[in-house]
């Protein structure tokens, strides 16, 4: 069964409605609404909030805001004015109300299927225009293209007309071509008669023994070096000591392993890797309200000592205030299993633990578990008037007698 969200607040002007939900430690992206002119549905599991308004909406121009643990709707009337009240008259008619209810869905398939429609055709439209764009582009730039080859091809015709005009030769004269060939001939010829002959296959030459002395001897011969790598102890290898010296290795080496960082946190500085300094800026940011950068601080910290309850319990308080109630759940159930065995010196840090998780129990309306733990901190220091009346201020609103409590504040330090 769905848990129907009752503390919900609303306000309206003549024109618009606002409307305001607690997510109660639940996701953003775990929000659903279904919303129609008439009707309006907000779930976020196990959470529900249903609302058959009293007058319409104009649900076309809806505003819904998911920050800092709050929903945020607002809607436009569709005639002005004010409402007596947010739900309709007959809101408590369930027969109606699943009438409405089934119209909304249908309203809202519907709607659906318009955007859709319209998103197609639109995108559609934007593709038609696009490729209209590009070949005008295309167009122009064939344009540019063939006017600059136009005038490329008209200068190289006139430079060619230019360079003719220059080098025209002149009419052929009797006797003088013979003239002129007659020494190159002769050149060639005694060029001919000049050159030796080259034979194809050659003998191939045998080199007398002086020039094969020329040659270097053979290498010298040298010796390599070989060094050991010393015993990690002194005294000689015995068969007897073998087992003991192996286990004592792996004790070493298990023991490097716990000391060693990391390969990305390698390049930390000393104070990025210092725990009290960490709490301090942590602390520090947290008295600022800058509640997100502490919480990275606290990421970094509990990646380097995971075995510190400290850092989960501290992380825990800055997820609270921000309304991560889960989280905030899960950092004090881990820092309790930290906290183990009990003993008097971890009493204060087990106090804080379990009254943190005992007020984010009852942000969340699990009174029975947050009971628990205002019990369990209430055996740890069972003088405190203060948690004696929290505690029963808890059991009075699980029987119903006085609502809860909800003024709960939690330090850090």
């Amino acid at each position: 069964m769905p848990i129907i969200v009752k503390d919900f607040t609303w306000t309206q002007s003549e024109s618009m409605i606002s409307i305001n939900l607690p997510l109660k430690g639940t996701k953003a992206n775990n929000v659903d609404i279904l919303n129609s002119r008439e009707y309006l549905k907000v779930s976020y599991p196990p959470f529900l909030f249903e609302c058959w308004f009293n007058e319409m909406i104009n649900d076309d121009n809806s505003i819904v805001v998911v920050k800092n643990g709050i929903i945020s709707l607002q809607f436009c009337k569709v005639e002005e004015g004010l409402w007596p009240s947010l739900y309709h008259k007959d809101f408590d008619n369930k027969d109606l109300l699943k009438l409405v209810r089934e119209e909304a869905i249908k309203y809202a398939g519907e709607k659906a299927e318009r955007l859709l429609k319209e998103k197609v055709e639109q995108k559609e439209a934007n593709k038609k225009l696009a490729l209209k764009e590009q070949m005008k582009l295309e167009e122009t730039e064939r344009q540019r293209i063939e006017s600059i080859k136009d005038s490329e091809r008209k200068k190289a015709t006139q430079d060619i007309e230019s360079f003719k005009k220059l080098h025209k030769k002149p009419e052929k004269e009797t006797g003088v071509l013979p003239l002129l060939e007659e020494p190159k001939n002769e050149l060639v010829k005694a060029k001919n008669l000049t050159e030796p002959r080259k034979e194809i296959f050659e003998e191939p030459k045998i080199k007398t023994k002086e020039e094969i002395s020329d040659f270097p001897g053979p290498r010298s011969s040298g010796s390599i070096q070989i060094r050991f790598t010393p015993r990690v102890f002194p005294t000689p290898s015995r068969e007897s000591q073998n087992q003991l010296e192996r286990e004592w290795l792996e004790k070493q080496a298990e023991a490097r392993k716990l000391v060693e960082l990391p390969d990305d946190l390698n390049d930390l500085s000393v104070n990025e890797l210092n725990i009290d300094l960490l709490k301090e800026k942590a602390s520090n940011y947290f008295k600022q309200e800058n509640y997100q950068t502490a919480i990275g601080v606290y990421n970094h910290a509990i990646r380097l000592f995971p075995k510190e309850p400290s850092l989960y319990s501290n992380r825990a308080a800055c997820h609270f205030k921000i309304r991560n109630l889960i989280k905030c759940v899960e950092d004090c159930t881990r820092a309790l299993d930290l906290l183990t065995p009990p003993v008097p010196d971890n009493a204060p840090s087990r106090l804080k633990a379990h009254i943190r998780r005992g007020t984010t129990f009852c942000e969340l309306e699990l009174y029975a578990e947050g009971l628990l733990d205002y019990e369990a901190a209430l055996k740890i220091e069972p003088d405190n008037s203060d948690l004696k009346q929290d505690t029963e201020n808890i059991r009075k609103t699980i029987l119903g007698l006085q609502p809860e409590d909800d003024n709960k504040v939690i330090n850090i330090n």
